[in-house]
Protein backbone atom coordinates (compact mmCIF):
# COMPACT_ATOMS: atom_id res chain seq x y z
CA UNK A 1 0.00 0.00 0.00
CA UNK A 2 1.29 3.32 -0.97
CA UNK A 3 0.20 6.30 0.81
CA UNK A 4 0.30 9.94 -0.75
CA UNK A 5 0.50 12.85 1.04
CA UNK A 6 -0.67 16.82 -0.32
CA UNK A 7 2.22 19.01 1.52
CA UNK A 8 -0.52 21.70 0.86
CA UNK A 9 -3.89 22.20 1.48
CA UNK A 10 -7.02 22.75 -0.97
CA UNK A 11 -4.42 20.96 -4.08
CA UNK A 12 -7.33 20.38 -6.83
CA UNK A 13 -4.32 17.86 -8.59
CA UNK A 14 -5.32 15.17 -5.76
CA UNK A 15 -9.06 15.42 -6.49
CA UNK A 16 -8.25 15.24 -10.41
CA UNK A 17 -5.58 11.88 -9.20
CA UNK A 18 -8.35 10.39 -7.33
CA UNK A 19 -11.00 10.51 -9.84
CA UNK A 20 -9.46 9.67 -13.28
CA UNK A 21 -7.91 6.69 -10.86
CA UNK A 22 -11.28 5.91 -9.57
CA UNK A 23 -12.59 5.49 -13.35
CA UNK A 24 -9.60 3.59 -14.42
CA UNK A 25 -9.23 -0.30 -14.02
CA UNK A 26 -5.94 -1.94 -15.63
CA UNK A 27 -2.72 -3.77 -14.24
CA UNK A 28 -0.46 -0.76 -15.26
CA UNK A 29 -2.03 1.98 -13.33
CA UNK A 30 -2.09 2.05 -9.94
CA UNK A 31 -5.58 1.10 -7.78
CA UNK A 32 -7.00 3.87 -6.02
CA UNK A 33 -7.97 2.13 -2.10
CA UNK A 34 -9.33 4.92 -0.91
CA UNK A 35 -8.67 8.70 -0.11
CA UNK A 36 -9.65 11.76 2.54
CA UNK A 37 -8.15 14.47 4.07
CA UNK A 38 -5.92 15.16 7.30
CA UNK A 39 -6.73 17.59 9.15
CA UNK A 40 -3.73 19.32 11.42
CA UNK A 41 -0.95 21.13 12.26
CA UNK A 42 -1.33 24.41 14.17
CA UNK A 43 -3.71 26.29 12.44
CA UNK A 44 -5.76 22.67 11.56
CA UNK A 45 -5.24 23.11 8.13
CA UNK A 46 -6.89 20.43 5.86
CA UNK A 47 -4.27 18.08 3.58
CA UNK A 48 -5.68 15.64 0.92
CA UNK A 49 -4.54 12.31 1.02
CA UNK A 50 -4.24 9.54 -1.45
CA UNK A 51 -3.95 5.72 -0.56
CA UNK A 52 -2.84 3.83 -3.49
CA UNK A 53 -1.78 -0.05 -4.42
CA UNK A 54 2.20 0.05 -3.90
CA UNK A 55 4.26 -0.45 -7.38
CA UNK A 56 7.31 -1.64 -7.10
CA UNK A 57 9.48 -0.15 -10.04
CA UNK A 58 12.61 1.61 -11.64
CA UNK A 59 11.64 4.96 -13.51
CA UNK A 60 11.98 3.67 -17.07
CA UNK A 61 15.77 6.24 -17.59
CA UNK A 62 16.74 4.42 -14.61
CA UNK A 63 16.04 0.97 -15.36
CA UNK A 64 17.44 1.16 -19.06
CA UNK A 65 20.37 2.24 -17.30
CA UNK A 66 21.06 -0.55 -14.81
CA UNK A 67 20.16 -3.26 -17.28
CA UNK A 68 19.77 -1.86 -20.90
CA UNK A 69 16.95 -3.39 -22.72
CA UNK A 70 16.91 -4.80 -26.68
CA UNK A 71 15.10 -3.89 -29.01
CA UNK A 72 12.36 -6.72 -28.44
CA UNK A 73 12.25 -5.72 -25.01
CA UNK A 74 11.58 -2.20 -25.45
CA UNK A 75 9.00 -3.16 -27.99
CA UNK A 76 7.00 -5.25 -25.28
CA UNK A 77 7.58 -2.53 -22.94
CA UNK A 78 6.30 0.11 -25.24
CA UNK A 79 2.73 -2.67 -26.26
CA UNK A 80 2.25 -2.86 -22.64
CA UNK A 81 2.36 1.43 -21.91
CA UNK A 82 -0.27 1.49 -24.73
CA UNK A 83 -2.25 -0.84 -23.30
CA UNK A 84 -2.21 1.26 -20.14
CA UNK A 85 -2.96 4.27 -22.06
CA UNK A 86 -5.90 2.56 -24.02
CA UNK A 87 -7.79 1.60 -20.71
CA UNK A 88 -7.24 5.41 -19.98
CA UNK A 89 -8.78 7.12 -23.36
CA UNK A 90 -11.57 4.39 -22.97
CA UNK A 91 -12.31 5.71 -19.91
CA UNK A 92 -12.42 9.22 -21.62
CA UNK A 93 -9.69 10.84 -19.06
CA UNK A 94 -5.79 11.81 -20.18
CA UNK A 95 -2.97 11.46 -18.02
CA UNK A 96 -1.11 14.93 -19.63
CA UNK A 97 2.18 14.44 -18.10
CA UNK A 98 3.28 10.95 -19.54
CA UNK A 99 7.36 10.87 -19.19
CA UNK A 100 10.05 9.16 -18.03
CA UNK A 101 10.09 10.09 -14.65
CA UNK A 102 5.63 9.19 -14.96
CA UNK A 103 6.72 5.39 -15.97
CA UNK A 104 7.61 2.61 -13.73
CA UNK A 105 9.44 -0.61 -15.11
CA UNK A 106 9.39 -3.76 -12.54
CA UNK A 107 11.78 -6.32 -12.46
CA UNK A 108 9.96 -8.60 -14.41
CA UNK A 109 9.62 -6.17 -16.98
CA UNK A 110 5.73 -4.74 -16.15
CA UNK A 111 5.11 -1.28 -17.09
CA UNK A 112 3.14 1.30 -14.75
CA UNK A 113 1.62 4.84 -15.44
CA UNK A 114 1.85 6.64 -12.49
CA UNK A 115 1.39 10.19 -11.28
CA UNK A 116 -2.14 11.69 -12.44
CA UNK A 117 -1.79 14.22 -10.18
CA UNK A 118 -2.00 16.55 -14.44
CA UNK A 119 -4.81 13.97 -15.47
CA UNK A 120 -7.97 15.42 -16.74
CA UNK A 121 -11.57 14.07 -17.64
CA UNK A 122 -14.77 15.74 -19.59
CA UNK A 123 -16.32 17.16 -16.46
CA UNK A 124 -13.22 18.59 -15.04
CA UNK A 125 -12.90 22.47 -14.55
CA UNK A 126 -9.31 23.81 -15.53
CA UNK A 127 -6.85 24.67 -12.73
CA UNK A 128 -4.69 27.21 -14.52
CA UNK A 129 -5.40 30.27 -16.45
CA UNK A 130 -2.86 29.40 -18.77
CA UNK A 131 -3.04 28.04 -22.37
CA UNK A 132 -1.42 24.83 -21.55
CA UNK A 133 -2.49 22.77 -18.61
CA UNK A 134 0.97 21.91 -16.22
CA UNK A 135 3.05 19.23 -17.70
CA UNK A 136 6.73 18.82 -19.08
CA UNK A 137 7.39 21.20 -22.06
CA UNK A 138 9.94 18.56 -23.77
CA UNK A 139 6.91 16.31 -24.05
CA UNK A 140 4.63 18.79 -25.45
CA UNK A 141 2.70 17.51 -28.58
CA UNK A 142 3.00 19.85 -31.65
CA UNK A 143 -0.39 20.88 -32.06
CA UNK A 144 -0.19 22.05 -28.03
CA UNK A 145 3.39 24.06 -29.12
CA UNK A 146 1.49 25.44 -31.69
CA UNK A 147 -1.74 26.42 -29.55
CA UNK A 148 0.68 27.76 -27.45
CA UNK A 149 2.23 30.20 -29.69
CA UNK A 150 -0.97 31.11 -31.75
CA UNK A 151 -2.83 32.27 -28.49
CA UNK A 152 -0.07 33.82 -26.05
CA UNK A 153 -2.11 36.73 -25.86
CA UNK A 154 -5.58 35.90 -25.80
CA UNK A 155 -4.89 32.68 -23.28
CA UNK A 156 -7.31 30.54 -24.89
CA UNK A 157 -6.95 27.22 -23.05
CA UNK A 158 -5.79 24.12 -25.41
CA UNK A 159 -8.09 21.02 -25.30
CA UNK A 160 -5.75 18.30 -24.96
CA UNK A 161 -6.48 14.75 -26.05
CA UNK A 162 -5.53 11.29 -26.70
CA UNK A 163 -3.10 12.22 -29.06
CA UNK A 164 -1.12 14.70 -26.67
CA UNK A 165 -0.42 11.28 -24.59
CA UNK A 166 0.60 9.58 -27.35
CA UNK A 167 3.09 12.07 -28.54
CA UNK A 168 4.61 12.15 -25.18
CA UNK A 169 5.36 8.32 -24.82
CA UNK A 170 6.79 8.24 -28.14
CA UNK A 171 9.04 11.53 -27.05
CA UNK A 172 9.97 8.80 -23.56
CA UNK A 173 10.30 5.83 -26.28
CA UNK A 174 12.90 8.19 -28.00
CA UNK A 175 14.83 9.08 -25.14
CA UNK A 176 14.72 5.73 -24.05
CA UNK A 177 16.19 4.20 -26.95
CA UNK A 178 18.89 6.82 -27.84
CA UNK A 179 19.74 8.89 -24.88
CA UNK A 180 18.80 12.49 -26.36
CA UNK A 181 15.15 14.18 -26.75
CA UNK A 182 13.59 14.59 -29.86
CA UNK A 183 13.76 18.24 -30.88
CA UNK A 184 10.17 19.73 -30.18
CA UNK A 185 8.08 19.17 -33.63
CA UNK A 186 5.82 22.07 -35.51
CA UNK A 187 4.88 22.25 -38.68
CA UNK A 188 6.86 24.79 -38.99
CA UNK A 189 10.29 23.05 -39.17
CA UNK A 190 10.60 22.47 -42.52
CA UNK A 191 10.16 26.31 -43.24
CA UNK A 192 12.92 26.72 -40.57
CA UNK A 193 15.37 24.22 -41.55
CA UNK A 194 16.00 26.61 -44.56
CA UNK A 195 16.94 29.39 -42.12
CA UNK A 196 20.42 29.64 -40.06
CA UNK A 197 20.56 29.13 -36.58
CA UNK A 198 17.28 26.94 -36.89
CA UNK A 199 15.93 23.97 -34.63
CA UNK A 200 17.38 20.57 -35.94
CA UNK A 201 14.88 17.91 -37.77
CA UNK A 202 14.50 14.84 -36.06
CA UNK A 203 16.33 11.85 -36.57
CA UNK A 204 14.99 8.41 -37.04
CA UNK A 205 16.39 6.09 -33.84
CA UNK A 206 18.04 3.47 -35.46
CA UNK A 207 20.18 6.10 -37.75
CA UNK A 208 21.53 7.21 -33.85
CA UNK A 209 21.58 3.95 -32.61
CA UNK A 210 22.29 1.38 -34.69
CA UNK A 211 21.32 -1.51 -32.44
CA UNK A 212 17.35 -0.15 -32.55
CA UNK A 213 15.48 -2.18 -34.87
CA UNK A 214 13.47 -1.32 -38.20
CA UNK A 215 10.41 -2.00 -36.46
CA UNK A 216 11.00 -0.24 -33.05
CA UNK A 217 12.16 2.80 -34.89
CA UNK A 218 9.68 2.99 -37.54
CA UNK A 219 6.85 2.92 -34.27
CA UNK A 220 8.35 5.82 -32.30
CA UNK A 221 8.56 7.87 -35.56
CA UNK A 222 4.70 6.89 -36.08
CA UNK A 223 3.83 8.27 -32.52
CA UNK A 224 6.01 11.65 -33.11
CA UNK A 225 4.34 12.00 -35.84
CA UNK A 226 3.04 15.83 -36.67
CA UNK A 227 -0.28 15.29 -37.77
CA UNK A 228 -2.35 13.64 -34.69
CA UNK A 229 -3.94 11.18 -37.05
CA UNK A 230 -1.07 9.42 -38.43
CA UNK A 231 0.13 8.52 -34.83
CA UNK A 232 -2.77 6.56 -34.26
CA UNK A 233 -4.88 5.79 -31.11
CA UNK A 234 -2.97 4.02 -27.95
CA UNK A 235 -5.10 0.57 -29.23
CA UNK A 236 -3.93 0.68 -32.78
CA UNK A 237 -0.56 1.10 -31.39
CA UNK A 238 -0.58 -1.74 -28.54
CA UNK A 239 -1.57 -3.74 -31.50
CA UNK A 240 0.92 -2.57 -33.36
CA UNK A 241 3.39 -3.06 -30.52
CA UNK A 242 2.77 -6.87 -29.94
CA UNK A 243 2.73 -8.04 -33.96
CA UNK A 244 6.52 -6.60 -34.15
CA UNK A 245 7.44 -8.36 -30.76
CA UNK A 246 6.01 -11.52 -32.34
CA UNK A 247 8.14 -10.93 -35.66
CA UNK A 248 11.22 -10.71 -33.52
CA UNK A 249 13.95 -13.38 -33.65
CA UNK A 250 14.61 -14.83 -29.81
CA UNK A 251 18.53 -15.12 -30.27
CA UNK A 252 20.21 -12.10 -30.58
CA UNK A 253 23.56 -11.17 -30.52
CA UNK A 254 25.10 -9.77 -27.37
CA UNK A 255 26.44 -6.59 -27.34
CA UNK A 256 26.15 -5.66 -23.79
CA UNK A 257 26.66 -7.15 -20.14
CA UNK A 258 24.14 -7.04 -17.80
CA UNK A 259 24.33 -4.55 -15.03
CA UNK A 260 23.41 -5.36 -11.27
CA UNK A 261 19.21 -5.39 -10.37
CA UNK A 262 18.59 -2.87 -8.02
CA UNK A 263 19.47 -3.60 -4.57
CA UNK A 264 16.41 -4.98 -2.29
CA UNK A 265 17.05 -1.95 0.46
CA UNK A 266 16.06 0.71 -2.74
CA UNK A 267 12.62 -0.55 -1.76
CA UNK A 268 12.64 -0.29 2.01
CA UNK A 269 14.14 2.65 1.64
CA UNK A 270 10.80 3.51 -0.31
CA UNK A 271 8.91 2.58 2.57
CA UNK A 272 10.72 4.20 4.90
CA UNK A 273 10.10 7.60 3.02
CA UNK A 274 6.47 7.06 3.40
CA UNK A 275 6.78 6.77 6.81
CA UNK A 276 8.90 9.82 7.08
CA UNK A 277 6.55 11.89 5.40
CA UNK A 278 3.48 11.05 7.62
CA UNK A 279 6.15 11.62 10.83
CA UNK A 280 7.05 14.87 9.23
CA UNK A 281 3.18 16.23 8.87
CA UNK A 282 1.99 15.04 12.28
CA UNK A 283 5.11 15.65 14.68
CA UNK A 284 3.86 19.28 15.40
CA UNK A 285 -0.11 18.28 15.63
CA UNK A 286 -0.17 14.73 18.03
CA UNK A 287 -3.95 14.94 17.55
CA UNK A 288 -4.22 15.41 13.89
CA UNK A 289 -7.56 13.54 12.30
CA UNK A 290 -7.30 11.71 9.14
CA UNK A 291 -10.78 11.96 7.52
CA UNK A 292 -12.06 9.40 5.12
CA UNK A 293 -14.08 9.85 2.01
CA UNK A 294 -16.56 6.99 0.79
CA UNK A 295 -15.34 5.53 -2.71
CA UNK A 296 -18.85 6.02 -4.03
CA UNK A 297 -19.46 3.72 -6.74
CA UNK A 298 -15.78 3.24 -7.59
CA UNK A 299 -15.73 -0.37 -7.91
CA UNK A 300 -18.31 0.04 -11.17
CA UNK A 301 -16.97 2.98 -12.45
CA UNK A 302 -15.42 2.96 -16.09
CA UNK A 303 -14.94 0.05 -16.66
CA UNK A 304 -15.99 -0.02 -20.29
CA UNK A 305 -13.62 -1.85 -22.75
CA UNK A 306 -11.06 -2.05 -19.93
CA UNK A 307 -11.70 -5.54 -19.69
CA UNK A 308 -10.03 -6.70 -23.20
CA UNK A 309 -6.88 -4.59 -22.49
CA UNK A 310 -6.26 -6.07 -19.29
CA UNK A 311 -6.50 -9.56 -21.02
CA UNK A 312 -4.59 -8.16 -23.64
CA UNK A 313 -1.74 -7.69 -21.51
CA UNK A 314 -2.17 -10.95 -19.92
CA UNK A 315 -1.31 -12.43 -23.29
CA UNK A 316 1.29 -10.04 -24.02
CA UNK A 317 3.14 -11.14 -20.64
CA UNK A 318 3.08 -14.41 -21.24
CA UNK A 319 3.20 -15.18 -24.53
CA UNK A 320 4.83 -12.70 -26.77
CA UNK A 321 7.35 -10.96 -24.09
CA UNK A 322 8.46 -14.77 -22.91
CA UNK A 323 11.86 -15.33 -24.50
CA UNK A 324 13.20 -11.61 -24.74
CA UNK A 325 13.77 -10.82 -21.62
CA UNK A 326 17.86 -11.58 -21.53
CA UNK A 327 20.10 -8.57 -21.95
CA UNK A 328 21.02 -9.34 -25.14
CA UNK A 329 21.75 -6.78 -27.88
CA UNK A 330 21.11 -4.24 -25.67
CA UNK A 331 20.68 -0.67 -26.58
CA UNK A 332 23.16 0.68 -23.77
CA UNK A 333 24.08 4.45 -24.15
CA UNK A 334 27.94 4.69 -25.12
CA UNK A 335 29.75 7.90 -24.70
CA UNK A 336 28.72 9.03 -28.63
CA UNK A 337 31.50 9.33 -31.05
CA UNK A 338 31.11 13.00 -32.27
CA UNK A 339 29.01 15.51 -30.48
CA UNK A 340 25.12 15.33 -29.82
CA UNK A 341 22.62 17.51 -31.69
CA UNK A 342 22.57 21.05 -30.25
CA UNK A 343 25.68 20.30 -27.81
CA UNK A 344 28.31 22.77 -26.81
CA UNK A 345 31.43 22.55 -29.48
CA UNK A 346 34.55 23.54 -27.67
CA UNK A 347 35.75 26.25 -26.51
CA UNK A 348 34.67 24.59 -23.15
CA UNK A 349 34.71 26.36 -20.21
CA UNK A 350 37.43 24.89 -18.64
CA UNK A 351 36.46 25.39 -14.94
CA UNK A 352 33.21 23.59 -15.09
CA UNK A 353 33.03 21.74 -18.44
CA UNK A 354 35.31 19.05 -20.35
CA UNK A 355 35.97 17.67 -23.69
CA UNK A 356 35.12 14.86 -24.66
CA UNK A 357 35.23 13.78 -27.95
CA UNK A 358 34.66 17.27 -29.37
CA UNK A 359 31.77 17.90 -27.40
CA UNK A 360 32.04 19.90 -24.44
CA UNK A 361 30.50 17.60 -21.30
CA UNK A 362 29.94 18.08 -17.55
CA UNK A 363 31.16 16.39 -15.10
CA UNK A 364 28.05 14.72 -12.61
CA UNK A 365 28.77 13.49 -9.08
CA UNK A 366 27.34 10.42 -9.42
CA UNK A 367 28.92 7.51 -10.19
CA UNK A 368 28.54 4.38 -12.96
CA UNK A 369 25.77 3.49 -13.51
CA UNK A 370 24.79 6.69 -14.87
CA UNK A 371 20.74 7.93 -14.31
CA UNK A 372 19.46 10.94 -14.84
CA UNK A 373 20.77 11.01 -19.11
CA UNK A 374 24.44 10.61 -18.06
CA UNK A 375 26.96 9.01 -20.21
CA UNK A 376 29.87 6.86 -18.50
CA UNK A 377 33.21 8.10 -19.55
CA UNK A 378 36.76 7.08 -18.26
CA UNK A 379 34.56 5.37 -14.95
CA UNK A 380 32.74 8.88 -14.74
CA UNK A 381 29.11 10.23 -15.41
CA UNK A 382 29.06 13.38 -17.63
CA UNK A 383 25.78 14.98 -18.85
CA UNK A 384 25.96 17.10 -22.79
CA UNK A 385 26.33 20.66 -22.59
CA UNK A 386 23.55 22.30 -24.23
CA UNK A 387 24.92 24.82 -27.20
CA UNK A 388 23.72 28.39 -26.52
CA UNK A 389 20.93 28.78 -29.25
CA UNK A 390 21.48 31.79 -32.41
CA UNK A 391 19.02 34.24 -31.76
CA UNK A 392 15.64 33.96 -34.38
CA UNK A 393 14.81 36.84 -36.92
CA UNK A 394 11.87 35.20 -37.26
CA UNK A 395 8.35 35.56 -35.53
CA UNK A 396 7.58 31.70 -35.55
CA UNK A 397 8.04 30.01 -32.69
Amino acid sequence: MALKLSLYSLEGRFEREAEVLSRVRHPGVPRLLGRGEWVGGPWRVTYPYLVMDWVEGKSLYGWARERPPNSSQVLCLLGRLCRALQAVHETHCLHRDVKGDNILVGLGGEAFLVDFGCGTYPEASPLTDSPLAPGTLLYRSPQALRHQWMHRRDGEHYKAGPEDDVYALGVAAYRLVTGVYPPPGTDLEARQGMRRGARPMRQPPHVLVHQVSPELSALIERMLADTPAERGSARELADAFEAAVGRRPKRIMRLDSSRARAPIWAALAGAALVGLVIWMATWRSPEGAWRTFPQGGQAEAGTVGVADASMTLEALSAAACHGVDEPRGSLAWEMPKQPLTGQKRPPCNPRRETEIRSGCWALLKAQPPCEDGGYEWDGKCFLPVPARPRPNTSNYP
